[in-house]
């Protein structure tokens, strides 16, 4: 075991080392005077070891992004990008290239007390803190994911149509109603296509600093501005998914979606170095999960390095709950466009090392 897990530092730094020309510079064209267009490069890759996984170390490309967003005129703007997400994992499928955002944003009104915006298109779903957070401002090397438990969306995206904004500078609100994904949630479980609209909506208020009003959240945000933001999210859809039956004389069984979840982001400048804290509670009643969920994650930086640590619970209503404990290392490069870390992972799953690197350009 030992000169096993050596081997697998050995191969985590040679992750974090990789990828250093990843990207080219991201330029931005001024069209007018209020108008203009934005391209940009985000590649993370990452080096995975895992006890009595089929392939236990493994490299791959977590995400290859192509980004573009801009500015038709004040007030209506857009934004798309492309994803090659686990290109290279062991045990995926060959990775194509997916348009995973693509949105319009048109601003309804502007006043003193705040801003209304509606976009519509392929959004990621505005239910959480976690899940709507930009992957480029982590505060790990990835997604709480295993927290996460939305079946009918396309990586936590769907079709549809979201209201956001704020009321003054403490409370941002997001609120949408969405198709619900084709997509299966499992091999015997699949979209229900007679279901109605699915409903989701996030408020988050800031008891300090000012909340966030922008497309995505950001889980670290490496600033020392102070603050806590308190979130609570829902996401229901009526007959949202069926479950196949095994055997074919009987009808599929039509089941409900409905999810919520209390969160909380906050960060403080403590003078010497920052400190990070977030977390989330869930409750999932869908076709393909029944339970609780549960994660809280903190870092400690100091100038330049940063020391995580991440707890998470999945408790099924059938069958055992996991807890995990997750401590990391990262080195902060030039912010989030140039970062590096190392994880280990123990608990009730398989112990990981995880190794990965970050160019955002």
């Amino acid at each position: 075991m030992r000169g096993a897990m050596g081997g697998v530092v050995v191969g985590a730094c040679a992750a974090m080392l990789t990828w250093t020309t990843m990207a080219q510079a991201g330029p931005q064209w001024d069209i007018s005077e209020d108008s203009w267009l934005k391209l940009s490069f985000l590649g993370q890759a990452h080096f995975k070891y895992e006890e009595d996984a089929a392939d236990a170390e493994d490299f791959y490309l977590r995400r290859g992004r192509i980004i573009l967003n801009g500015q038709v005129m004040d007030g209506i703007q857009f934004f798309m990008e492309t994803d090659n997400d686990n290109a290279g994992r062991s045990g995926t499928e060959p990775v194509a290239t997916d348009i995973q955002d693509a949105f319009a944003d048109f601003r309804l009104v502007k006043t003193d007390l705040g801003e209304a915006w509606v976009a519509g298109g392929l959004i990621l779903l505005p239910f959480s803190f976690e899940n709507k957070s930009s992957a480029a401002s982590l505060l790990g090397l990835d997604y709480n994911a295993e927290a996460i438990k939305l079946v009918n969306s396309f990586v936590w995206r769907d079709y549809g149509a979201e209201l956001h904004g704020n009321c003054g500078k403490r409370v941002s609100y997001r609120v949408g109603a969405f198709d619900g994904y084709d997509r299966y949630a499992s091999a015997t479980i699949e979209k229900n296509p007679a279901a109605p609209l699915r409903y989701t909506g996030h408020v988050a208020v800031n008891l300090l600093g000012q909340a966030e009003t922008g497309s995505f959240y950001t889980q670290e945000r490496l600033t020392t501005n102070n603050y806590i933001s308190l979130g609570a999210g829902y996401d229901g859809q009526d007959r949202a998914t069926r479950t196949i039956a095994t055997d074919p004389a009987q009808p599929p069984v039509a089941q409900d979606s409905e999810a919520w979840v209390v969160d909380a982001q906050s960060g403080f400048d403590l003078g010497v170095v920052g400190l990070t804290l977030n977390g989330a509670y869930y409750d999932w009643d869908n076709g393909a999960f029944k339970g609780d969920t549960a994660c809280a994650e903190g870092g400690v930086k100091y100038e330049k390095v940063e020391l995580t640590g991440k707890w998470t619970l999945v408790d099924p209503d059938a069958g055992d709950a996991t807890t995990d404990y997750t401590v990391g290392l990262h080195y902060f490069f030039k912010k989030q466009n140039a970062r590096a870390g190392v994880e280990y992972r123990w608990g009730d799953s398989d112990r990981m090392v995880l190794g990965g690197v970050q160019v955002l350009l």
